[in-house]
């Protein structure tokens, strides 16, 4: 066997060893799924919705474990972001009331915070 052939084999016996792990993690586990278009890719950020008209809706209002944030261009999904809940609260907390607190979403009927992609990214610092 050569070099190459073993490094493949112990690589593909520590994928699939991850894969299972990964597998058991999301067990019982809920995830809600929220997608961004376009806009991400121009302002750099996510809108993470906390209200919609006057009411608590978004990361204020779910009950999922998880979230996953896909990012999509032509329908296509090209990153997906999947981050503990109480993470991303933490990361959308530190902007509440600050000029990323907007209003947006669809016809402007929601509340939320645009939180930079790079807070997402290094969502294990928070």
């Amino acid at each position: 066997m050569t070099d190459l052939n073993k490094k493949f084999d112990i690589q593909l016996r520590q994928g699939q060893v991850l894969e299972e792990q990964l597998k058991q993690f999301f067990i019982g586990q809920s995830i809600e799924v929220k997608s961004e278009r376009y806009i991400w890719e121009i302002t750099g950020n996510l809108f993470i919705e906390y209200e919609y008209k006057d009411q608590p809706s978004g990361i204020a209002a779910t009950t999922a474990d998880f979230w996953a944030l896909c990012l999509i261009r032509d329908e296509q999904l090209l990153q997906m972001y999947i981050v503990p809940t109480d993470t991303l609260k933490r990361i959308t907390r530190r902007y509440w009331g600050t000029e990323r607190d907007v209003i947006g979403g669809d016809l402007k009927m929601s509340r939320g915070i645009t939180v930079p992609l790079d807070d997402i990214a290094h969502a294990y610092k928070f």
